[in-house]
């Protein structure tokens, strides 16, 4: 592969950075700027959660009356010509408020974790789908630039054959025109590889130019049934975690607003100093629940349980579906690569052997060209099938909750 990396350093530059699907995936887990700004969601609903374990305060009220007409008077402002009252209350939860509410907030802090996780699983199938690009890309540039230099060199051959009257100037023509044809794609390889090298920097905020490592099997699949397959996705993928875990969050705001339909007592003392004479008594403030019974947040709430119940048979159904598609095409990919491997030495040896023909003179150029294109399909569609070969294992990874692996090991 040492032709293969002169190539790519040329490309990106001195200042790059070799990375394999394993690490690109492990920087985005840390660095990805969707990441970086969504993590704070659980810490909010943290907060949340000691906002809602406080004991509500206590209330304490103090007033002074006295008629204007014996402010002027003898005394003044004075117990014997006013009137001192005070009182201190507090909430008493008979209906359980502080608990429901502690249960509904533990309850939010595990949703915001799973959909942080669900955030992580769609970053890293990005991220991973573009370094599967950019390695695709790369190949393809180093592919053509080969192509290009062995055709550049057959025109330079041809013309000098041409000057000695070896062959008429239709060859050069057909070699020069396929030349054109390698810079016409070059141009549109190289930026693809600029537009997979910006992405992939964006993802996994590095200045640095990026390319991928040169190994071929980064991904090694398990051999498990479909249905395998399909119960570790209902066991690990964060989209079906979260909608269980808003399923529970919306029963426990059914208890919640259940309980709040039940009005708290406010219970404490009071002390009131009548003209010099003190009364000391029980105050007792209890909202009767006659009109507000909470009606419409305890029907919201009931409805949004059942539509979090709908929403996880949807997530059944979609998984299913998905992890089914993910499988086949899987499969589909992995006997496609198999097939393109028989086929690169063949064209190789195929190759050589007319080119040399070609240049003794035993075939007609079009045969060589022929030969030519036949190779550079063959390598192209080789790499092709190995980039699909991976995508499908990455879309098998990400349908069953499992691309997080890689990242891992």
């Amino acid at each position: 592969m040492r032709w293969f990396v002169v190539v790519v350093f040329a490309l990106v530059g001195t200042q790059a950075q070799e990375l394999d699907l394993r690490a690109a995936l492990r920087r985005a887990s840390e660095v990805h700027p969707l990441l970086r700004s969504t993590r704070y969601g659980v810490p909010l609903a943290r907060a949340d959660s000691v906002s809602a374990s406080l004991f509500p305060n206590p209330e304490l009220s103090m007033q002074y009356m006295q008629t204007p007409a014996t402010l002027a008077g003898p005394g003044g402002l004075g117990p014997a010509n006013g009137q001192w009252q005070m009182s201190a209350l507090q909430t008493l939860d008979l209906a359980g408020w502080r608990q429901r509410r502690i249960e509904y907030a533990a309850e939010a802090v595990s949703a915001a974790a799973e959909s942080y996780r669900a955030t992580m699983q769609q970053v890293l199938y990005d991220v991973a789908m573009g370094w599967i690009e950019l390695w695709s890309a790369e190949r393809n540039v180093a592919l053509i630039r080969l192509a290009l230099q062995s055709t550049d060199s057959l025109v330079a051959v041809n013309r000098v054959r041409l000057r000695s009257q070896a062959i008429i100037p239709a060859d050069v023509w057909r070699t020069e025109i396929v030349a054109a044809q390698y810079r016409l794609q070059q141009i549109q390889e190289e930026q693809r590889l600029r537009a997979a090298q910006r992405w992939l920097q964006y993802a996994l905020a590095s200045p640095d130019s990026l390319w991928t490592r040169g190994e071929e099997s980064p991904i090694v699949l398990p051999n498990l049934s479909l249905r395998a397959w399909i119960e570790q996705a209902f066991e690990h993928r964060a989209d079906y975690r979260l909608g269980e875990a808003t399923a529970r969050t919306a029963r426990a705001n059914v208890a919640l607003q259940d309980a709040l339909a039940i009005p708290n007592p406010d219970v404490g003392i009071a002390a009131v100093q009548q003209q010099g004479v003190p009364f000391v008594g029980l105050g007792v403030n209890y909202p009767l629940p006659i009109f507000n019974r909470n009606q419409g947040e305890r029907q919201k709430a009931r409805i949004a349980v059942e539509q979090a119940q709908s929403e996880i048979e949807r997530l059944r159904t979609q998984i299913t579906t998905e992890v089914t598609i993910a499988y086949d095409a899987y499969a589909t990919a992995k006997s496609a690569l198999e097939y393109a491997r028989t086929v690169l030495d063949k064209a190789s040896d195929v190759l050589r052997t007319v080119q040399l023909a070609y240049l003794k003179g035993a075939t007609p150029i079009v045969d060589f060209l022929e030969a030519q294109r036949s190779w550079y399909e063959t390598q192209r569609s080789y790499y092709d099938a190995m980039a699909q070969y991976w995508r499908a294992a990455v879309q098998l990874l990400a349908a069953s909750g499992q691309l997080s692996n890689i990242a891992r090991e």
